[in-house]
């Protein structure tokens, strides 16, 4: 039983890893949508760090309202 626990418990770990990517760009868009309005704005973006030209926000912005979504923004961050 013990080697059983042990064994998924090494299992869950190592799934770890794959988890981390995703988890980080949640984290950074919450970090970045400083309003916490849902969207980031290219002057949300610019205040966090981010360099992205006025076209390479405008081509993340997929849908075209002018901000982008949490799936805009993890497509233009990757």
């Amino acid at each position: 039983m013990k080697k059983l626990i042990l064994a998924l418990s090494l299992a869950g770990f190592a799934a770890l890893p794959a988890l981390t990517p995703a988890l980080a760009q949640e984290a950074d868009f919450a970090k970045v949508d400083a309003n916490a309005d849902g969207m980031v704005s290219m002057e949300e973006a610019s205040a966090a760090g981010w360099t992205w030209s006025e076209d390479d926000f405008k081509a993340a912005d997929a849908d075209g309202d002018g901000a982008l979504n949490a799936e805009e923004f993890a497509a233009a961050a990757g």
